[in-house]
């Protein structure tokens, strides 16, 4: 379990890889990156498995918010924009990515 402290922030967080494949309900991380959604609850689902999970979205972040250590790291080169979430309003955050480098 490694953590990731971004930026000039003290906070650390994981970044977890078990959300990979999970989509918003009836728009696109893509749209929600765009029109700065945060701090709101969240329906997605697992785009092959169906898979359905509620998350609290709680920012979302580029690439180059991680230290210079993530960019060793081979799946640095996998994904270009991810979000801090958590499962429940008070839970822990963690970071998961959300679109992959085209």
């Amino acid at each position: 379990m490694k953590k990731y402290r971004l930026g000039n922030q003290p906070e650390e967080y994981e970044l977890r890889e078990d959300y990979i494949g999970f989509v918003p309900e009836n728009v696109c991380w893509g749209d929600l990156i765009f029109d700065f959604i945060k701090n709101v609850k969240l329906n997605i689902f697992h785009n092959s498995s169906g898979e359905k999970r509620v998350i609290f979205l709680h920012n979302f972040i580029i690439k180059d918010a991680f230290p210079m250590s993530f960019y060793s790291e081979e799946r640095a080169s996998l994904w270009n924009d991810f979000a801090i979430i958590s499962e429940t309003e008070t839970s822990e955050k963690f970071i998961i990515p959300v679109l992959e480098v085209k």
